[in-house]
């Protein structure tokens, strides 16, 4: 279930419809065989241009607004895992957000050492 909550926006301008920031439903699977974490987002009536992802190493960062009805989708979702941001994929269908990263190779920073 998301949690709405309703931002004090409508209080500066009178008559102005209220600003409503969702936290969406959000499912994240980690497949340590294939070395990839999914998340899938449910953000219904939004636009592919009003959708924001940046990924870090160990989180991904969610904005999208959906302008019809003040609504705006926010979320901060931990990997479960360190992924590699240049290897994150995204693609955005009917409603669903479903995000592909790469988890790293935890030796893949590892210098070796001389004998």
């Amino acid at each position: 279930m998301a949690m709405v909550e309703k931002t004090n926006d409508e209080i500066t301008e009178e008559g102005s419809s209220p600003h409503y920031k969702v936290y969406p439903e959000i499912y994240r699977h980690i497949n340590y065989p294939d070395d990839t974490v999914q998340i899938e987002v449910v953000l219904l009536g939004v636009k592919k241009e009003d959708i924001v992802v940046k990924a870090l190493p160990t989180w991904l960062h969610l904005s999208a607004m959906r302008p019809s009805d003040n609504v705006e989708y926010a979320a901060n979702v931990s990997f479960g895992a360190e992924i590699v941001p240049e290897e994150t994929t995204a693609e955005y269908n009917n409603g669903l957000l479903k995000i592909q990263a790469k988890i790293r190779d935890p030796l893949s920073y590892a210098k070796e050492v001389p004998l």
